[in-house]
């Protein structure tokens, strides 16, 4: 028996607010009795941002997907001294990017394809000294493996297309004998075999497909043709709407993208992006960075597109993704906040984004003995304001909780002394501090986790310059209790992230200025965790145990990259916009807040506050008059 909806459709819901449930979805219909309106949700097409890459390179290959791709290869320069030729090899997760192993031979101007765990590269270029390559790798997730060369050494050809087992190589540039060329090669997962020539001769064109049933299109000083391949032969067809080169492709035959790319007179400002559906090309949402050979992967709906030369020219990080969806993606992002009243750094934090606490610190412009500060600032979510002040002044304190229940841990309160670290431990408790017990050791620039009546420190030095400490001890809101736990590397001014009994401890000094090493602790003890993506000391940490946020790296290193971990992975996430260290830090990892800090000016008051990224329906009024 047919039911109503296989006979008459979907009845118009009748909705207080905008959503409708499982039925979410382009076209979906809906009332929404509290604006009067009838509504309808629409799909759009549009680039946001996304997470840097780890080290900013252009002529990269891409394979894989939006949330599961593999970028490799390229270089970082221009021609001529200052070009590094690379074989770095980053994972996207659809978050953010992680190191992976690099390829075999470093090179730029290759070609490539397949996916995550299986991809291939091949071609390219390197120096010293100068050399066109035939070289063919294959990835398989963590490793590359060198596999068959191919007939004819060349660089700067298409993007590549097809599979691991099954792809196709076409167009580069050869010595300058052969100049721009027309050959296509095929593998069969060990070997290449000649093919037939495409039409045009060219280079640095866009390609996508597989290897029965692929497109090329772009090329060598900016061209419109597009050729149509059937795993025998090339037919041209329908030309793209603006001329370029270096352009990057994804998608299959009859649902592909092309992206960015030098049209004629500004050859790496490009923010041209154009859909192919099997036929023709139409016009799409633009870059909001212009760029030319960058790294892509993905879909015609579904595009990463990363790294790349811009304008300038220039090498960037910078990292978008294409969505054609029925949702508006807001990236997560740094945006500026109301600054401190008093610059400072090393300052302890605690609270959340929109009630928080910065308290102690060092106010010295640089040079010289820190000035100590016991100044304590609450925050609103918009602005600063002073209250009491610590019983204590001291600097490289630390702290956790909510910001009417504060725990300020250890510190320095005089630079000079052979053992500046104290064991000063205050509460506070929304008004004004007290002293508490204190701790057993000296700590200084130390990790605290937990709340005021269940925190657990960890490491620290027992004052400038060290040395690393390697114990721990535990705080039941009266008194402090040793814990026996130590950490597999000694060291300090990392961030210790989450509860008494769930933590992770991330970076610090020593034995190198930052490190990459992060441990968890169950409550009692300390175990090796994934090493992060970015080295990493004196910054800020916000969240929990398996969802945490680090931002700045060590000092002095650019990008300024925040880093997250989803409790399996480390990976790079948007950066904050002002070079700093040693910053007030609290919220969580999705509403992080950075303030005050030392670096360059060696005290600042700038504040900033972390966004996690979000989705939106796009809703249309549907008008009946």
């Amino acid at each position: 028996m047919s039911t109503y909806q296989e006979l008459k459709g979907l009845k118009v819901k009748y909705l207080s607010s905008d959503t409708s449930g499982d039925r979410v979805k382009e076209g979906e219909v809906f009332y929404n009795s509290t604006d009067f309106n009838l509504k309808s949700f629409v799909a759009s097409k549009a680039w946001s941002a996304g997470a840097p890459l780890l080290t900013a390179r252009r002529e990269i290959i891409g394979a894989g997907t939006q949330t599961a791709a593999v970028l490799a290869s390229g270089k970082s320069g221009g021609s001529g001294a200052g070009t590094t030729y690379t074989g770095v090899t980053e994972e996207y997760n659809g978050s953010g990017f992680a190191s992976s192993t690099a390829m075999g031979t470093a090179r730029y101007g290759a070609q490539g394809c397949g996916t995550q765990t299986a991809g291939l590269i091949f071609a390219g270029y390197s120096s010293p000294p100068d050399t066109d390559h035939a070289l063919t790798e294959e990835y398989n997730g963590s490793s590359w493996t060198e596999s068959g060369d191919m007939n004819n050494a060349r660089f700067l050809g298409s993007d590549g297309f097809g599979t691991q087992t099954a792809a196709v190589g076409a167009a580069g540039y050869m010595s300058p004998a052969s100049g721009n060329v027309a050959k296509t090669e095929e593998y069969n997962g060990s070997s290449w075999a000649n093919g037939n020539d495409f039409n045009t001769n060219r280079r640095q064109t866009a390609a996508f497909g597989l290897l029965t049933a692929g497109i090329m299109c772009g090329g060598t000083g900016a061209s419109d043709l597009t050729e149509s391949y059937d795993g025998t032969s090339w037919t041209e067809v329908g030309d793209l709407n603006t001329a370029r080169f270096s352009l990057r492709g994804s998608g299959i035959q009859t649902a592909g993208l092309a992206t960015g790319g030098g049209p004629p007179g500004t050859p790496a400002s490009a923010v041209a992006c154009e859909s192919w559906d099997g036929t023709s090309w139409t016009n799409t949402g633009s870059l909001a960075t212009g760029r030319s050979s960058a790294g892509t992967a993905g879909t015609s709906t579904a595009t990463v597109c990363a790294g790349g030369l811009k304008a300038g020219p220039a090498i960037t990080d910078a990292t978008e993704e294409f969505h054609v969806t029925i949702n508006t993606v807001t990236a997560g992002a740094w945006s500026s906040g109301g600054n401190l009243n008093t610059a400072r750094n090393r300052i302890g934090g605690a609270g959340i984004q929109t009630a928080a606490l910065a308290f102690g610190g060092s106010v010295s412009p640089g040079g010289g003995e820190p000035t100590v500060t016991n100044l304590s600032e609450s925050y609103n979510g918009s602005s600063w304001s002073e209250g009491n002040n610590l019983g204590t002044s001291r600097y490289g304190v630390q702290g956790c909780g909510p910001q009417t229940a504060v725990l300020a841990v250890a510190g320095v309160s005089n630079p000079s002394a052979a053992a500046g670290g104290v064991k000063d431990t205050e509460e506070y408790d929304g008004t004004s501090w007290t002293a508490t017990p204190d701790t057993a050791n000296n700590f200084y620039l130390d990790g605290v986790a937990g709340i005021q009546t269940a925190a657990v420190v960890r490491s620290g030095a027992g004052g400038p310059p060290g040395p690393a400490g390697n114990y721990t001890e535990e705080y039941n809101g009266s008194s402090w209790s040793a814990n026996p736990g130590t950490i597999g590397t000694a060291r300090y001014a990392g961030s210790f992230i989450g509860t008494q009994t769930a933590a992770i401890y991330c970076g610090g000094e020593p034995p190198a200025p930052a490190n990459f090493l992060s441990d968890t602790y169950d409550g009692s003890t300390f175990s090796t965790a994934p090493a992060m993506v970015i080295a990493f000391r004196r910054g800020g940490g916000a969240g929990t145990q398996t969802d945490a946020l680090v931002y700045m790296p060590a000092p002095g290193t650019a990008p300024y990259n925040t880093q997250h971990y989803d409790g399996t992975s480390w990976v790079t996430n948007a950066s904050i916009a002002t070079l700093r260290n040693s910053i007030s830090a609290s919220g969580t990892s999705t509403a992080a807040l950075g303030a005050g800090g030392g670096g360059s000016p060696n005290v600042q008051n700038a504040t900033e506050e972390y966004t996690g990224a979000t989705t939106t329906p796009n809703i249309k009024i549907i008008t009946t008059s």
